[in-house]
Parts: C-alpha cells; sequence; structure tokens
C-alpha cells in the first residue's frame, strides 16, 4: 500500500476509532444517569393515590424488586390522608392502617425484610396519598410535602378503623 493510502487509511480507522469510543462513552452516561435518577435520594420511586388493589401490589412488586437488588437501601412508604376517602370523611387511623397494608404485602408476599421497611404517615394533604422512596444506605429521608393541611383542619368520621378492612385480599 502506497504512503499516502496508508494515512488515508490510519486517519479513517482512527476515526472509526475514536468514533466507537465516543458512542460507548455515550451509552455509559445514559446508563450511570438513568441509575442515578432511580437510586436518588431525592425524588420518589413511585406514588399513587386510590387505585385498585390488583394496581397497588403491581407497583408493590415493582417496589419490592428494587428493594432486593438493592438490599442494603431502605424502603420508604410515606402516607398521607386525604380530606375526604371516596367521597366520605375519613376515620382517624385510617392513612395508618392502609400503610400497613403496604407493608404488610412486602414482607408477606415479596419477602422483604421488615427492617428493610419504614412507614411514615406525613400528615394531609387534598388525597390520600402514598409514595414510594428508595434511600441508599447513608442517604437521609427526604422532606414532607409542603402543601400538608393542619391537622385541626380535617375533619373525621365516626368509628373505629378495623385494620382487616384495609387488607386489600393480603
Amino acid at each position: 500500500m502506497p504512503q499516502g493510502e496508508k494515512n488515508i487509511f490510519h486517519r479513517r480507522l482512527g476515526e472509526v476509532n475514536m468514533t466507537k469510543m465516543i458512542g460507548s462513552l455515550l451509552v455509559f452516561l445514559a446508563l450511570v444517569s438513568s441509575a442515578a435518577a432511580v437510586h436518588s435520594p431525592d425524588r420518589a420511586f413511585d406514588e399513587f393515590g386510590d387505585i385498585k388493589c390488583e394496581d397497588e401490589m403491581a407497583r408493590l412488586d415493582s417496589f419490592a424488586l428494587q428493594l432486593q437488588n438493592e438490599p442494603n437501601a431502605k424502603g420508604l412508604i410515606v402516607v398521607y390522608g386525604g380530606r375526604l376517602f371516596r367521597g366520605r370523611l375519613p376515620k382517624q387511623g385510617e392513612a395508618d392502617a392502609r400503610a400497613a397494608r403496604l407493608k404488610l404485602y412486602l414482607v408477606e408476599r415479596r419477602g422483604i425484610p421488615k427492617d428493610q421497611i419504614m412507614v411514615v404517615n406525613w400528615g394531609y394533604v387534598e388525597q390520600w396519598m402514598v409514595q414510594l422512596w428508595m434511600i441508599p444506605h447513608g442517604a437521609t429521608i427526604p422532606d414532607r410535602l409542603p402543601t400538608t393541611i393542619p391537622p385541626d383542619q380535617i375533619k373525621f368520621g365516626k368509628g373505629k378503623v378495623n385494620p382487616r378492612d384495609y387488607r386489600c385480599g393480603i
């Protein structure tokens, strides 16, 4: 091969290698950033309100998989009671009973160690809501929503909460 053709060949080979290297770097950065988004302590893994039991269990299954993939992380279940639930006043302690159902499902049905899951009740918002957070080892727990409603502005329905009423077929 003549000298001029060798230089062109080596230059093109270098361009191809550089293109592959840049492409590999971009793929790597995309993977790292998407992994960081899932593991970031400042965002919820999932959030939902009043949904069907089957949908709730599907979301919890996804959360359980993530907890199994990260055994050093903690799962945080944050529950917010609502002013109304399905058109009626909530009973006092209803939000806690619903949160207990979520932890029960993760521990008994999905085998997540109970000490890997924390449950907190962060007050009231307009509609009952749950947030599922992945808290990496050493990270701090996120802050509650700034839009919480003071408890003295919540009216409760009569009657006591029976935790079995909130088991969702578990």
